[in-house]
């Protein structure tokens, strides 16, 4: 039986599930949402998902949401390739690196920069965005420092460490090139200059095969 999965474009939790689905070939049928429509409020989709978030992954009477859970339920259900690792180590590992990369530099790099960037506080409190791009630069030290002795963040291969991660500093390097940012100075624009490590880890992520499928379809635009 196939998955329904249901998205909005863009969403960095909607990117990391899609990624995991493509990366490992599982067929699923597409519900893309549009949010301008808030189609994710609409009473059929919050009969599934009562928060009205995405993403959502649905197989029978099965509905998972949260992006980590779906992708946890989906290694279960397709073991291969591996992604939260084959021993007790690895998967330790795996996830350390997830709740790290979610729990000291989620929060710094969406909550403190990235949100209000949208909300287009770049005018209105100027130096509020620089002192959180300092925070995030503070955030990135630990993860450059290892990807400069890997390529993974949890070893030689990509993992579900990198995939739930990537989205994250993509949405970052993306917000870095906006006018606010540049205007700013916020000094996102050139990770390959400032991050060369997190920029190389990127590209090498951007190669993984269902990458360009999983791509925001509407940042092509």
């Amino acid at each position: 039986m196939a998955y329904d999965f249901y998205w909005i474009s863009g969403s960095t939790n909607v990117w990391r599930v899609m990624l995991t689905l493509e990366y490992k070939g599982i067929p699923y049928n597409s519900h893309r949402l549009d949010a301008s429509k808030k189609e994710h409020k609409s009473p059929a989709y919050l009969a599934m998902n009562p928060r009205g978030k995405v993403p959502t992954l649905k197989s029978g009477d099965t509905v998972i949401h949260e992006s980590l859970a779906i992708m946890a339920f989906l290694e279960c259900e397709h073991p291969t390739p591996a992604l939260f690792g084959e021993s007790a180590a690895e998967t330790g590992l795996i996830w350390q690196r997830i709740l790290e990369t979610m729990n000291y530099n989620r929060y710094p790099i969406e909550e403190g920069l990235i949100f209000p960037l949208f909300r287009g506080e770049a005018s209105t409190q100027p130096e509020l965005l620089r002192t959180a791009a300092s925070a995030v630069n503070e955030s990135l030290i630990w993860i450059e420092e290892i990807l400069g002795q890997q390529p993974f963040l949890a070893g030689s291969s990509p993992t579900a460490a990198d995939i739930a991660a990537m989205p994250i500093f993509q949405m970052l390097a993306r917000v870095g090139r906006y006018p606010d940012s540049l205007n700013l100075k916020l000094g996102f624009d050139s990770l390959p200059t400032t991050h060369p490590a997190i920029s190389a880890w990127l590209m090498r992520l951007e190669a993984l095969p269902g990458y360009e499928a999983a791509y925001p379809p509407h940042w092509k635009t």
